[in-house]
């Protein structure tokens, strides 16, 4: 699982923060912190994989816990007030827990559709939750879960592509070995950091996928939700547009995962609130 540090000023998450009343902020700053937390489990480097499944075995049982309005974790006790007061279900942060739990036992994906699954669970949960924080009423329940479905993928994709150098230090690969044996790119090659023209091709198929993922989740939100929706489209005008600065790279990233500029993300975020607002397409 990959969370964006919500305490880099500059950051998509912090963006999204800045066009909410206070408490969905709060709200949003609690369930920010639960998958903080639950990915450090995983991913800080302090546990072993033994003790780190033991620490997602007590977050099965705090979530019990947590919806029975019996929470005991300081992060749990956090995200209590905003259970009750935004309904939220229990269902998408367990799915968030069995994603990470996931990332301790499997590093390689067979095929696209087993990378979904896995993003599934560790990105667009994430966005069912927000989605009751952000406030809907125009768009029907089926097409708002496929928004923030939709929305998951194409976040969580752009950081598979931005992090592919950094996946491959933990001995990690999220492309799909369909994929790559299709185009010819050979596992060794990856790991040797050779950006052959058959990795470069890998990548653009997942550019496109991640692309048509951003482009399904704006077709299924009804317009007059767009306002609501406004912290949502800002990390995606920002990922997006990370997504397309990647590209015209040449999807340099087997060393070093590409950044933006405060002032690039900034401006990204205007485009946002225009979109949303009806002033500019997407």
């Amino acid at each position: 699982m990959k969370v964006e540090d919500s305490k880099e000023k500059g950051s998509s998450f912090y963006l999204g923060f800045l066009f909410l009343s206070k408490p969905k902020r709060e709200a949003l700053a609690a369930v920010y912190a639960y998958c903080r937390h639950i990915d450090d489990i995983v991913d800080a480097g302090d546990l072993t994989a033994e003790a780190a499944r033991h620490e997602l075995g007590f977050w099965h049982d705090e979530l019990d816990r947590l919806f029975g309005g019996r929470p005991t974790h300081r992060v749990s006790l956090r995200l209590a007030p905003h259970v009750r007061r935004f309904a939220l279900a229990k269902e998408p942060f367990l799915e968030v827990l069995k994603g990470c739990e996931m990332d301790l036992g499997q590093v390689r994906y067979e095929s696209f559709a087993e990378l979904q699954a896995y993003m599934a669970r560790v990105a667009s949960a994430v966005g069912l939750i927000l989605v009751e924080i952000f406030g809907h009423r125009a768009t029907p329940p089926e097409l708002l879960r496929e928004f923030a479905m939709d929305f998951g993928y194409a976040f969580q994709l752009t950081n598979i592509i931005r992090d592919v150098g950094a996946d491959l230090d933990k001995g990690r690969v999220y492309l799909p070995a369909a994929d790559m044996r299709e185009k010819g790119c050979a596992l060794e090659s990856l790991l040797r950091r050779e950006r052959t023209e058959a990795f470069l091709a890998v990548m653009e198929r997942q550019y496109l996928r991640a692309k048509g993922f951003y482009r399904k989740a704006r077709e299924s939100l009804d317009p007059a939700d767009r306002p609501a929706m406004l912290p949502a489209e800002v990390m995606a005008h920002v990922y997006e547009g990370l997504l397309e600065d990647i590209r015209a790279s040449g999807f340099d990233v087997l060393r070093t995962a590409p950044r933006q500029g405060a002032l690039r993300k900034a401006g990204r975020a205007l485009k946002a609130w225009l979109y949303c607002r009806g002033f500019t397409g997407a």
